[in-house]
């Protein structure tokens, strides 16, 4: 029987790498209108999927296709500033101390299984990442991903001659690897249990360069509420229309509807208050967009007739949607 497994992950780069193969002719929809891959909005970089059905995708990917490395021949999508919204908040840091720990503050909004660390021992430091998940060629295919997306960071910040002091990755040999890594005198130590790189410690003063647009500050009530993070993103994530019920949940997550309440339970609220809080937050969004008819909208946040969202609505806000609309 297969574990539990509750984790989720950013889209981040699978919408680049979605399009990129349907460029090249690749019929995509053969991965995408699976059971519950088609109810996700997969082209949102700021969007989320379970763990599991992003390994399975990628797998799936790499054994129809032959890919040896997606790292190496997709290597231009697996950037450090290809993380949405998360890409644009630590990009705001002053400097590269500050962004490595902003890394870690929000590794868990980035993928929830995530382990990320800074050690910081005199003139040498050491920043990890680990992917806490059994074995696996998925596995494989994230941890060669990390490790150039931290050789991205680490060249952006230390720029094009930047060599590490010393490598760590997880692959028992480098294969096509070896094209992107950096050129210099260095060591690099294969079937590790995590991704690593040591520096140099002073590089973590250097100021990071400004590349990127502005954000809100992340989400992060990960830590307090962990299934009400993940519940809360995945809702958002899901096509319109397509808005899951807890059962469904259940069934992606590999676990029982009774499992998911007691997670809930515990963390002092319930699917149904989660979903509404949810639906309510959606519809003020849609309600600004003035060419959507009400109708639409009901038919987008999963309300079998318009009168039902009506009264809803009515319910939050004591207010119409056309009334409030009007109000804008």
């Amino acid at each position: 029987m297969n574990r539990i497994n509750t984790d989720i992950a950013l889209n981040t780069y699978l919408p680049s790498l979605l399009n990129g193969l349907k460029s090249d002719g690749v019929n995509i929809n053969k991965y995408l209108n699976t059971s519950h891959l088609k109810k996700f909005n997969l082209f949102d970089c700021n969007g989320y999927i379970p763990t599991v059905l992003h390994n399975n995708l990628m797998a799936s990917i790499s054994n129809d296709l032959g890919v040896e490395s997606f790292a190496v021949e997709f290597s231009n999508i697996f950037r450090a500033t290809e993380m949405g919204r998360v890409s644009n908040y630590i990009f705001q840091s002053p400097n590269f101390q500050s962004f490595l720990e902003n890394v870690i503050r929000y590794q868990k909004v980035i993928r929830s299984n995530y382990c990320v660390n800074l050690n910081i021992n005199g003139p040498i430091s050491r920043f990890s990442v680990k992917i806490n998940e059994a074995k696996s060629k998925a596995k494989l295919i994230l941890e060669e991903i990390d490790i150039i997306r931290i050789l991205d960071a680490f060249t952006l910040v230390g720029g094009e001659g930047f060599i590490p002091i010393e490598l760590g990755v997880t692959s028992k040999s480098l294969h096509k690897l070896e094209l992107l890594l950096p050129k210099g005198d260095y060591s690099i130590q294969l079937n590790q249990e995590e991704s690593w790189i040591l520096f140099e410690t002073a590089m973590l003063s250097k100021e990071i360069p400004n590349m990127l647009g502005e954000s809100d500050t992340v989400d992060s009530n990960y830590e307090t509420q962990i299934m009400t993070f993940k519940i809360e993103r995945l809702l958002e994530s899901f096509k319109p229309g397509a808005i899951p019920t807890l059962d469904e949940l259940a069934l992606i997550f590999n676990t029982s509807r009774r499992t998911l309440e007691r997670k809930l339970n515990k963390e002092g609220t319930n699917f149904l208050h989660i979903k509404q809080n949810y639906l309510q937050r959606r519809s003020y969004q849609l309600l600004t967009k003035p060419k959507l008819s009400v109708k639409e909208i009901s038919e987008q946040l999963d309300y079998l007739h318009p009168q039902n969202f009506i009264r809803s609505f009515k319910k939050w806000t004591g207010t119409t949607p056309h009334e409030y609309r009007a109000s804008l």
